[in-house]
């Protein structure tokens, strides 16, 4: 399906038009599929037409005429359009793309890839130097492999068996004046002149066709190559995008395969650091849970009481009087026990207070 963008050139507005119809009619009035709504626009200024495959423009006796890639077109001539010509109509800016209807919309949606590679291949076909010219390869009969130059100064050639004719082909089956081909259409069209055997073109039978490269004309039983190098080197120049494309997508790859290589080995770097900082903290949380248990094993046997203090604590302690009380243990003979000692200086020490409590009353009285 063709696509056509408008643009408005002063105000840079633009709109898209995907229209599938046989014959699309450009102009300012309302009835047409593309409106250009200024009054320098004719009501019917042009139409684009389809034949097959290809697509033509045709000005409508317009008043300020239609620019095809910048050079005015004759009115009511008929020309091919190629995706990513431009049409200019006044002030309007009109881009023709080509679509294939089955691919997936999202994979359409790319127009400014596309027009910037139709801009490329335009580029590279106007630095060339010098173009062949379209040529006539005979494949078969008596004059096989003879090869037929179009001159680019000629506007159109007679083909057939008469010797008057431009391409003159001795051939029986051929008719006297038998094609002709011609300049049109923005490119070369071939027109078969009511010819005996009638005018092939891959197969198929035609009467007027736009000739493309690489395509097979039988005229009678004569087969012929087209041969076209300006398609051919555009061709050439997009299959060559093509590659640079894919290598600049393969190079693309590669880079984002590093970025993703060495995020991964940073991610592996910092996931190791924090293994090992939280190795170190769980070891210093241990060594500190070691100490402090050490250090209150120590506090522990501080506290720990000497065996003799701990046997008068026992001593001391109140028996239980549901249990018998062991009777006591006789003492050694010219011994006497600690608490026997006490017993005895706390005797002595009151005796001593009470005479002198009583030497004070006598020396007082």
């Amino acid at each position: 399906m063709p696509k056509f963008i408008v643009k408005h050139l002063k105000t840079g507005d633009e709109q898209d038009y995907d229209l599938s119809n046989e014959s699309i009619l450009i102009g300012r009035t309302i009835n047409c599929e593309i409106e250009l709504p200024q009054r320098s626009v004719s009501r019917r200024h042009c139409e684009i037409s389809r034949n097959e495959q290809n697509y033509f423009v045709k000005d409508l006796k317009s008043g300020n005429g239609t620019f095809l890639n910048n050079k005015r077109i004759k009115a009511e001539e008929k020309h091919l359009l190629r995706s990513g010509d431009t049409l200019r109509i006044e002030d309007y800016e009109i881009l023709f793309m080509l679509g294939d209807s089955n691919t997936n919309p999202l994979l359409e949606e790319n127009t400014d890839t596309d027009i910037l590679e139709i801009k490329l291949i335009k580029k590279m076909m106007r630095a060339l130097d010098k173009e062949e010219d379209p040529s006539l390869e005979i494949l078969n009969g008596k004059f096989k492999d003879k090869k037929i130059l179009l001159d680019k100064e000629a506007d159109s050639w007679a083909i057939g068996r008469d010797s008057s004719c431009d391409i003159p082909i001795v051939e029986q089956s051929l008719s006297r004046t038998h094609a002709k081909i011609e300049k049109k259409w923005g490119g070369l069209v071939i027109t078969d002149l009511e010819s005996r055997n009638g005018t092939f073109i891959n197969r198929k039978k035609i009467t007027e066709k736009l000739l493309h490269d690489g395509d097979r004309l039988m005229l009678g039983t004569i087969k012929i190559l087209f041969r076209n190098p300006k398609e051919v080197n555009l061709q050439i120049a997009h299959q060559e995008l093509q590659r640079k494309k894919r290598e600049a997508a393969l190079e693309e790859a590669e880079i984002l395969a590093k970025q993703q290589e060495e995020e991964a080995r940073l991610a592996e770097e910092k996931a190791e650091e924090e293994k090992r900082r939280k190795e170190e903290e769980a070891k210093a949380v241990e060594e500190a849970l070691e100490k402090e248990a050490a250090q209150e094993e120590e506090e522990a046997k501080e506290e720990t009481p000497a065996p003799e203090e701990k046997a008068l604590q026992t001593t001391e302690q109140p028996t239980d009087k549901s249990k018998p009380v062991p009777p006591p243990t006789p003492k050694t003979r010219g011994k006497l026990a600690t608490s026997d000692m006490l017993m005895i200086a706390i005797g002595v020490f009151v005796a001593i207070a009470a005479i002198v409590a009583i030497l004070v009353l006598l020396i007082f009285a």
